[in-house]
């Protein structure tokens, strides 16, 4: 938890600082999202091969953001929200960030298991869904091309048809080597796009986001995953990235499609600072319920 906290402030502080900007960041996501992620979908799913268990994670993730979807969309019509706002709110409450943040958090709590399948929690069904309904709620149009080409999902795809394989060991070394650089990269881009001043442009829609997206979403995971046929740290793992503050990539979405990017922004920027409270509280939950 620490060296999240560490890698985040001293990214945000160093930005502060002159040394780097918030341009910055777009270069260090594009090297994980076209180099680092990609190798290590190819490598977990490769050793894992498509199984139920897999199948249950991703379907885990499907369940909780449609309830997710389901309980923001009525909060935002008892709120009597316009048009664009009430879709905003909806995807920012219900699409979180699984990969940019619950792969640290993932790892620091539960280890290179669980990274295993907070990738595939990712891969498969969070990202699956925001990149096709997201664009549906915010356009009213999918955008198949989009999730097919995503480079971590054409990266799991491949790990998943070469199982069975003999990789050369070379080809192993390279692929742990860039691996390894995956979640110090992710934590050290998210403090370089941190921005506080969003934060105090919103209110009352902000509140409702983080409370539905880092606080109902989880509790609603804690019963809706018992449902399934996970072990116990899928099972926690997948609660863990239900709790996880709204996706950037959401947000990145509201911008490109002309809604309320101001509250998506804040609801991301927030999340991120407020998850070093609520993770470790979802964190002791786990360790308290019984499995």
């Amino acid at each position: 938890m620490l060296e999240v906290l560490l890698t985040v402030s001293s990214a945000y502080v160093l930005k502060k600082r002159g040394i780097f900007s918030e341009e910055h960041s777009k270069v260090l996501v594009n090297y994980v999202l076209y180099f680092a992620l990609p190798l290590l979908s190819f490598k977990i799913s490769y050793k894992m091969g498509m199984s139920g268990e897999v199948l249950a994670v991703a379907t885990g993730a499907w369940l909780v953001i449609a309830l997710s979807l389901f309980v923001s969309y009525i909060f935002g019509k008892l709120l009597k929200l316009d048009r664009a706002n009430l879709k905003t709110l909806i995807v920012i409450s219900s699409f979180g960030n699984t990969a940019f943040l619950g792969y640290p958090y993932s790892y620091t709590y539960f280890g290179e298991a669980g990274l295993r399948y907070a990738v595939i929690y990712d891969n498969i069904g969070s990202f699956f869904m925001v990149s096709s309904i997201a664009p549906l709620i915010l356009s009213g149009r999918i955008e198949i091309k989009s999730v097919l080409l995503f480079p971590p999902f054409l990266g799991l795809v491949l790990g998943f048809m070469l199982k069975g394989y003999h990789i050369p060991e070379f080809l192993w070394k390279f692929i742990n080597f860039s691996a390894a650089s995956l979640l110090p990269v992710i934590l050290f881009s998210l403090g370089l796009s941190l921005e506080l001043s969003r934060i105090l442009k919103e209110g009352r829609l902000l509140t409702v986001a983080i409370f539905t997206k880092m606080l109902i979403s989880p509790a609603l995971a804690l019963f809706v995953l018992k449902l399934l046929p996970l072990n116990s740290t899928a099972y926690k793992v997948s609660v863990l990235e239900s709790a996880m503050p709204t996706m950037i990539y959401a947000s990145v979405l509201v911008l490109k499609y002309g809604l309320n990017h101001n509250l998506a922004f804040a609801s991301a920027g927030l999340g991120i600072i407020l998850s070093f409270l609520t993770v470790p509280f979802w964190v002791y939950v786990l360790e308290v319920l019984p499995f």
